[in-house]
């Protein structure tokens, strides 16, 4: 009788819960055909944490068993990462640039248009960000990225005097010393090179993280490989705070150790409160719970550092982050301003989470589509040699080098790895509730309704509207030109220009760095069509910082290098060096290693906080120019 009772519980429980999602997902597609938008109803939230913790599970399933008369370009859109690998496909299909997703639980609305674009980040009262999705950031204080309104202003403002020249300077100089240590990593001691990196995203994340520490704390990280190799006269001659593999008095971390563990395992923190981390049974839990206090006890020596340096008017000659941060705040007059030690330390973090995977994931990428891309990658080298006229890097100057890089290939290539390999694919934002929005697109009205998720699609950089091919592009192509690694497309016979279209900020305060998102010597993509760092008020403060990391140190490596996919699992190097350079058995090999990596750039990847290789990796090797092996022309 019980059973019977518990089993009868629970089948009502069950037919309620199928009921009550059915009338909520008819309630909402009726909601969503009413923006006159194209609708897709779907049977979950692809963004809900049961979903994006089982999507692998149902979504096979799903496209095995269910007929083909059920099924269709919902269950495309259920991935999460759908922007990535279905690209534009899905706006072709249903003839709009704008479409909704309506489950029974939320509106997601997908925008791949520039005029809508261009309209949702310029009206940001109308269209915030909704901040639900970012409180897990506020692990060290309030910050620019988990505020909205007066308080963002406020972190705006206090933010933006950090990313000046002066600071842009001092990025370039530190990305320089760590691309000559990565280098010295990736080619061996005697910097021959041909040895296979086996995972080189490992390095180009540890370069990132160790540039924003420079930059960013100016403290020095030495890498693992050069550990003990600084003489003293070299360490008296920096004024930087050096730091290795000893933890000092007070930690149970070395700062390589906290930073790496907090930033790279930081997803944990968004599904575990810090507190209950360091007390979970699962010790790779309490590793990123300790590394969270860790950090936090490194960011309060930093500052206190940094608070007294400026306090008694010292000055080391440089311009860090967070040095700005503390002169801007005015913190050292407590009694004259609001702003906390939280605000400082909460914004110092996030710059230090936003600039590290980012720069990681275009250096990595950039590096393996040169690989797979001869001609391009010779160009690239042609126009560093013409640049840098065979100085060596210590030689190298931010004001006579960047505008240089930037306005050339080198800029064309990092542009064209952001174009198809956007880190954030989603960028949110949304209506609030009781609040619908009117947009305005090719002169027709369309409403969004109030308490909808907007993303700001990635796709929007694989639309053939705003891509076009070029004249001599073949028809009989078996991969579209949208689709391509193709650098040289920003390359267009343009004069130089001071002129750009600036935001019309309502507050010169708020202001981030001058300067628009690619070079007014470089194709200059339709106004809201190339959102790797956002648009608008809201876009990414820290855009001109990255440029120069990523300029920097793809100078570095083809300035010397050129860069090959490893081979090791398809030939060994005795087996190579007997194949006729040139010849077919290499271009055979070679097309096995560019095959494979194509497959795990389109099957393998997936967002945590930013879209990467997941579980596997692309080796490549670091050739010496004029002694590579697989330089088909």
């Amino acid at each position: 009788m019980v059973v019977t009772l518990i089993f009868s519980a629970v089948a009502a429980f069950a037919v309620y819960r199928v009921v009550w999602r059915y009338r909520s997902l008819q309630r909402n597609v009726a909601l969503a055909k009413s923006s006159g938008l194209p609708v897709v109803a779907a049977p979950w939230n692809m963004f809900s944490i049961f979903w994006l913790s089982t999507y692998k599970i149902w979504t096979p399933l799903l496209q095995r068993l269910l007929p083909d008369s059920l099924q269709g370009l919902w269950i495309d859109l259920l991935h999460p990462e759908w922007a990535y690998r279905s690209n534009h496909m899905p706006f072709e299909k249903l003839g709009m640039d704008v479409i909704i997703v309506a489950s029974p639980t939320r509106l997601n609305v997908f925008v791949a248009d520039a005029e809508a674009i261009n309209q949702i980040t310029q009206r940001r009262n109308d269209f915030p960000k909704p901040l639900e999705m970012y409180g897990a950031l506020d692990i060290y204080g309030k910050n620019l990225v988990s505020t909205e309104g007066p308080d963002w202003r406020m972190h705006r403002k206090l933010v933006a005097p950090s990313f000046g020249e002066k600071n842009n300077e001092f990025v370039f100089t530190e990305s320089l010393h760590h691309a000559r240590s990565l280098l010295g990593l990736w080619s061996g001691p005697d910097g021959s090179g041909n040895k296979t990196v086996v995972d080189p995203s490992a390095g180009a994340m540890d370069f990132a993280l160790y540039v924003i520490s420079s930059a960013g704390f100016d403290v020095r990280v030495v890498w693992p490989h050069e550990e003990g190799k600084q003489t003293a006269e070299e360490k008296s001659e920096s004024k930087s705070m050096f730091v290795g593999s000893e933890a000092p008095a007070g930690h149970t971390m070395n700062y390589r150790q906290a930073l790496s563990e907090l930033l790279h395992n930081i997803m944990w923190t968004q599904i575990i409160p810090p507190k209950y981390l360091t007390k979970s049974p699962i010790k790779f839990h309490r590793t990123v719970g300790e590394a969270v206090i860790e950090w936090g006890k490194y960011m309060d020596d930093i500052y206190e550092t940094k608070r007294n340096q400026v306090a008694s008017g010292e000055n080391n000659g440089v311009m860090d982050l967070f040095d700005a941060l503390i002169r801007a705040s005015g913190i050292i007059d407590e009694k004259n301003t609001n702003i906390q030690k939280s605000d400082l330390l909460g914004n110092a973090f996030v710059l230090m989470l936003a600039g590290h995977e980012t720069t990681a994931n275009t250096l990595h990428f950039s590096l393996i589509y040169l690989a797979m891309n001869w001609g391009s990658q010779k160009r690239l080298q042609e126009d560093v040699d013409r640049i840098v006229e065979g100085k060596p890097t210590s030689e190298w100057k931010y004001e006579e080098h960047f505008q240089k890089l930037f306005g050339g290939m080198p800029a064309a290539v990092m542009n064209e790895t952001l174009r198809l390999l956007q880190p954030v694919i989603n960028i949110p934002k949304s209506t609030a509730p009781g609040r619908p929005q009117q947009l305005t697109l090719s002169g027709q009205q369309y409403t969004i309704p109030g308490d909808a998720r907007i993303f700001l699609s990635a796709a929007i950089h694989r639309n053939p509207k705003y891509w076009p091919a070029p004249p001599n592009a073949s028809k009989a192509d078996t991969v579209p030109d949208v689709h391509r690694f193709r650098p040289e497309r920003w390359l267009v016979d343009a004069k130089p220009t001071d002129a750009f279209i600036d935001i019309a900020y309502d507050d010169e305060d708020l202001r981030g760095p001058s300067g628009e998102d690619t070079s007014a010597q470089l194709f200059k993509p339709v106004k809201g069509s190339y959102i790797p760092f956002s648009d608008g008020f809201r876009s990414c403060i820290g855009r001109r910082f990255a440029q120069v990391e990523i300029l920097a140190v793809l100078a570095a490596v083809f300035s010397q290098y050129s860069v090959e996919l490893a081979v090791d699992d398809f030939a060994t190097d005795e087996e190579v060096e007997r194949m006729p350079k040139g010849g077919k058995e290499r271009r055979e090999v070679y097309q096995k290693a560019v095959e494979r990596a194509n497959y795990l750039m389109k099957e393998k990847m997936a967002s945590i906080i930013t879209l990467q290789l997941r579980g596997c990796s692309i080796p490549i090797r670091l050739m010496r120019k004029g002694e590579e092996r697989f330089a088909f022309e």
